[in-house]
């Protein structure tokens, strides 16, 4: 009795398989597109990683390509996946931040392969990359865009991929773009069960534990809707730095959230320090982006929260390879999976966020997997954002559009440096060999510890120092000056990426769509 029951299930599943074997237009090579959102390389098995486990990842970089140096273009969502689609750096396109604003017209993958008689596709976990957000109006060409449409709820992997299921299934014989975007792991870390435990099982809020007293968030994480009222009970700092300061209450507040507002050349006064430090004790974290780290003591309750989200999204991707084999897909499409830029878990002060040019937010994977066409290799060229859509185009058969700065991966040699990008026109870089040189073109502070003067140069020896701690600028003047040309014939080819326009410019839409996120006060 048993045998026959399972028998009929067989059966019944096999009815409701879709026909995808005989394809509408043979020969055509689909592509799947995927983007995880805030991913950094070294969290991946397959990238070195002892401690997080990724085993679908691994084994899709064992039977694909797995590019071992990959770069992000930038460090912020739309910016970079404007590059990942068009093959532009931010210089060209124009969008240097997650407001979309400054963007010029330029062909991307989307309406590239409409044009070539493909069905187009997206489903995406964000509002910010979804028809209703930021990067909606910037990319025409799909047929299907699918994305929460709440600011606050975005979608777990699982959800998006329900919604991809669902299509391929009455799609599969036709050829097909399809990009497929996981918000998982970007803030809030907050994995569902069992991931939300698989690297932490203690308890986060234990007073014994004290490695969270040293970490300092940027002013973002946190509400500040009372923040006049604890200004005015520090109303005698206040006085002393209106009169330092030569500015009005406001002005101190200004100051007070971003110090890189006085003027160049003026260090930070003693007082602002010690208003800082009265302004946030007890100062609360932002609800629905900060609040799940309320009371947390212990630095490993979060670093494990992140690990267990990449883990969470590796299932998923896995999910997503078993689709398309169960389809009968894999012989005629090819998986290219990568992330818009990375995240910082403390490094050069930086918490739970992607700032800055440093290699944790920018170091991304990079997997092409194309059974019967790309052979299996781990490949140590260098490459970056900029390099995905020649590369997808090419799988494809189909030719890059014109003015793509990137290369086709499998036909092109790498010759060029990579030049990435930082948001808002903060900062530029050049990797060139194992070295990296990163300028400050205007003055930031992001916090004390990671905060830097207009025209600053650092240099990297990435492959004796990947961690970015010893800044050799004036110890190898001959690398630093050879890099600065390098980044000077790119900048003058390219342009540099304009200055953000300041917030209150912002449609308010946007403007609440960005504060939801954390990206703006």
């Amino acid at each position: 009795m048993r045998l026959g029951l399972l028998a009929l299930g067989a059966l019944l599943a096999a009815g409701c398989t879709p026909d995808c074997g005989t394809p509408a237009a043979p020969g055509r090579t689909n592509v799947v597109l995927v983007t995880i959102d805030t991913l950094r390389a070294d969290h991946l098995g397959c990238y070195g990683s002892r401690k997080v486990r990724t085993p679908n990842l691994d084994a899709l970089a064992v039977d694909g390509a797995l590019f071992e140096r990959c770069w992000s273009q930038t460090h912020l969502t739309v910016p970079s996946h404007l590059s990942i689609m068009s093959s532009r750096p931010l210089a060209e396109h124009g969008v240097i931040d997650n407001t979309g604003a400054g963007a010029r017209p330029v062909p991307a993958l989307p309406a590239l392969f409409k044009e070539a008689g493909y069905r187009t596709a997206a489903f995406v976990g964000a509002r910010l990359v979804s028809p209703l957000g930021t990067l909606g109006p910037l990319l025409a060409g799909f047929d299907t865009w699918q994305g929460p449409r709440r600011i606050s709820v975005p979608f777990r992997a699982e959800e998006t991929n329900r919604e991809v299921f669902r299509w391929l299934r009455k799609t599969c014989r036709d050829p097909f773009f399809l990009w497929v975007h996981y918000w998982d792991a970007h803030m809030p870390y907050e994995p569902p069960a069992p991931f939300d435990r698989t690297y932490f099982d203690g308890d986060p809020r234990d007073p014994s534990q004290t490695s969270m007293a040293p970490v300092v968030l940027n002013w973002f994480f946190h509400d500040l809707a009372d923040l006049p009222q604890r200004l005015a009970r520090q109303a005698a700092l206040v006085r002393r730095l209106k009169a330092t300061l030569a500015t009005s209450t406001r002005g101190v507040r200004r100051v007070l959230l971003d110090p890189s507002r006085l003027p160049p050349g003026v260090p930070i006064p003693d007082d602002l320090h010690a208003l800082e430090a009265g302004v946030r004790r007890g100062l609360p974290y932002r609800r629905s982006l900060a609040d799940w780290l309320t009371g947390v003591t212990d630095l490993r309750f979060p670093l494990a929260r992140y690990a267990g989200e990449v883990t969470y999204v590796d299932r998923e991707v896995g999910r997503l390879r078993s689709e398309i084999e169960h389809l009968g897909l894999a012989g005629r499409t090819a998986l290219v999976v990568t992330a818009d830029h990375g995240e910082s878990l403390g490094e050069h002060g930086v918490y739970f966020d992607h700032f800055g040019l440093h290699e944790p937010d920018l170091r991304v994977p990079l997997i092409v997997w194309a059974p019967g066409r790309v052979a299996p290799a781990r490949r140590p060229e260098p490459t970056n954002g900029l390099d995905v859509a020649p590369t997808v185009l090419g799988l494809a058969g189909l030719a890059p559009a014109a003015g793509m700065r990137g290369r086709d991966l499998f036909t092109t040699a790498a010759g060029e440096p990579i030049v990435v990008e930082s948001a808002s026109g903060l900062q530029i870089g050049v990797v060139d060999g194992g070295m990296k040189l990163i300028r400050s073109l205007r003055r930031f502070h992001y916090v004390d510890a990671f905060a830097r003067e207009a025209g600053t140069t650092e240099l990297y020896d990435l492959a004796a120092d990947p961690a970015e701690r010893d800044d050799l600028a004036a110890r190898r003047p001959e690398v630093r000056d050879a890099l600065a040309r390098r980044l000077d014939a790119w900048m003058e080819l390219h342009g540099a990426a304009p200055v953000a326009p300041p917030p209150s410019n912002l449609a308010p839409d946007k403007m609440r769509e960005l504060r939801a996120l954390g990206y703006v006060e």
